[in-house]
């Protein structure tokens, strides 16, 4: 809990320093329409930390909390010629296609849920009091994948919002059928630069 606390508390300052008043809309509040992304798109493509933060997994009847991971990965950004990114990484069986993220504003919960999933790392409404406009302003993308490991189906969501030149936010979520057991889990990302 505390822990949760303190890194809820460094990501705040992270995306504060983004932005000289909190109040003042972050310039990444421009890029929430397809023509402004399509204009500076390419600033995105290059290395990526990407780090994992807590989350939470439901097998079955059972929810359990995922610890955060220590190891901060590298994610590569490239553009096709169609103009589409796509995010590599060294581990992954195929690279992650993004496509603009046309749905509605994308709420993630502030509050433990009855069933004990904790909050994710920033709710959406701490993230727009952060950026100084809703969700629906910031580019959304969202990249889907598949993997095959120990002969269970993975399919993966990666879902990111722009919160500025050199930040990404998001949730990543994993479905499978293990040992016929429905599994899912949810946990927060960050990626940086």
């Amino acid at each position: 809990m505390f822990k949760n606390m303190v890194l809820r508390g460094f990501f705040a300052v992270c995306f504060l320093s983004a932005s000289p008043v909190a109040a003042e809309p972050n310039i990444a509040c421009r890029y929430g329409t397809a023509d402004a992304w399509d204009q500076i798109s390419l600033m995105y493509v290059g290395a990526w930390n990407i780090a994992h933060h807590s989350g939470f997994v439901v097998a079955g009847p059972m929810t359990m909390p995922f610890p955060a991971d220590s190891v901060i990965d590298t994610m590569g950004i490239e553009m096709l010629p169609s103009g589409q990114l796509v995010g590599t990484h060294p581990e992954a069986q195929q690279p992650i296609p993004f496509i603009w993220a046309d749905e509605p504003p994308w709420q993630f919960e502030a509050d433990a849920s009855k069933d004990g999933s904790p909050a994710p790392l920033l709710s959406s409404s701490e993230v727009e009091m952060l950026m100084g406009c809703g969700v629906e302003k910031l580019a959304r993308l969202i990249g889907h994948t598949q993997a095959t490991i120990d002969g269970v189906h993975i399919d993966m969501t990666l879902r990111l919002m722009v919160v500025g030149p050199d930040q990404m936010y998001g949730i990543f979520h994993t479905s499978a059928v293990s040992g016929g057991i429905p599994v899912k889990s949810w946990r927060a990302v960050t990626l940086t630069r």
